[in-house]
């Protein structure tokens, strides 16, 4: 009998606190393969980072930090770009500045008007013979490749993770990255003077003025998923780290219509994606962005209420494969604060929820 496996990634969707939004749910589709499979928590073992692609990878494979190529090349893969070998590949938002120059918002209110407009006109960008392709992704972020000489991934971020302060400059973690550092920054600020007189911004309720420098990357190449575990995968996601995990691990990813990211995106046509895949492919990750987004916006209600949404659209639409020859994985890549009362969390270092039935696998907590 050939297995198949559908791997659900809640992304962020385990939570802190005694009463989380997955406890709370209405979820009798999650509850009842639950009684029939077992459930419990999972290990990540993150060490000094927690973040989404490294998660993905740990679900996914036997992910070991030399192999990592940093998140802002996932993201270039993600969106469709093939960097070459010594370009510098950088995950940024679209945020907002007032006139002193502090951060009003990280993510520029999450209004995604203009943003492609504002990604061509700085598209082409050269300074001191580097040349910037800036490309729009999903919501508020731009993914930028780097392309020239003495570039260098050995550079700090500039983002603050917070707001009310100014934005700071980008710095080298070696004299290897002073280079590109010093043209980050000004690439920065060309960003924000040429944003900040575009008219298009005046019919935003918050103007996207400036870029923030969240991660870098650089091409590295690894064994393919098949090749370490002999099944063909296929991504299902809207996320172009998702989706750049997927690629950098040799598995294919299928587009949705009607798949955003968001907590509007179309779950249904998402599950019925899975089950035309789960007919072709040994394996099917299936991500999930929404609740993520809800936890850093402190929603824990809207939370929970995406997850219900989960269990009727994706869980309840599953339900006609045939659990002998599927085993159904769903998880998360961390836990996500979503309560206000824990306000100055972000990803949290914890054991992730995790369930798995299917396949005669009997009721138990995992040992």
């Amino acid at each position: 009998m050939v297995m198949k496996y559908l791997l659900i990634v809640l992304d962020g969707g385990g939570d802190i606190g005694r009463e989380t939004p997955l406890s709370l749910a209405d979820k009798p589709n999650i509850d009842c393969l639950a009684k029939s499979g077992r459930v419990g928590l999972l290990d990540l073992k993150y060490e000094r980072v927690v973040d989404s692609d490294i998660g993905y990878l740990k679900l996914l494979s036997s992910y070991s930090k030399e192999e990592y190529p940093g998140r802002g090349y996932l993201e270039a893969l993600g969106i469709g770009l093939n960097p070459g070998d010594n370009d510098i590949c950088v995950r940024g938002n679209f945020a907002t500045l007032d006139n002193r120059g502090n951060i009003v918002d990280r993510r520029a209110g999450r209004d995604e008007t203009g943003l492609e407009y504002f990604c061509e006109l700085l598209d082409g960008m050269e300074i001191d013979g580097v040349r910037f392709t800036v490309r729009k992704s999903v919501g508020h972020r731009v993914v930028i490749v780097m392309e020239g000489k003495n570039l260098s991934d050995r550079i700090n971020p500039n983002d603050p993770k917070r707001v009310g302060v100014p934005l700071p400059q980008v710095s080298a973690k070696s004299n290897e990255g002073k280079f590109t550092a010093s043209v980050l920054n000004r690439f920065v600020y060309r960003v924000n003077k040429i944003l900040s007189r575009e008219p298009l911004n005046r019919k935003r309720r918050l103007p996207a003025n400036t870029i923030i420098i969240r991660s870098t990357g650089k091409k590295k190449t690894t064994r393919g998923f098949k090749e370490r575990f002999g099944l063909k995968g296929v991504c299902i996601s809207a996320m172009p780290v998702a989706r750049g995990v997927a690629g950098f691990l040799g598995m294919d990813w299928i587009e949705v219509p009607g798949a955003t990211g968001t907590i509007n995106t179309d779950l249904r046509a998402k599950a019925k994606k899975a089950l035309e895949a789960v007919k072709k492919y040994d394996l099917v990750f299936l991500h999930i962005n929404g609740t993520d987004i809800v936890s850093h916006d402190r929603k824990p209600e809207e939370k929970r209420r995406f997850i219900e949404r989960i269990d009727r659209d994706i869980v309840g639409g599953i339900k006609s494969l045939d659990m002998k020859e599927t085993v159904v994985i769903i998880t998360c890549d961390h836990r996500t604060a979503s309560s206000p009362e824990y306000k100055g969390y972000e990803h949290l270092n914890l054991p992730v929820p995790v369930l798995v039935s299917g396949n005669g696998i009997k009721s138990d907590s995992i040992e």
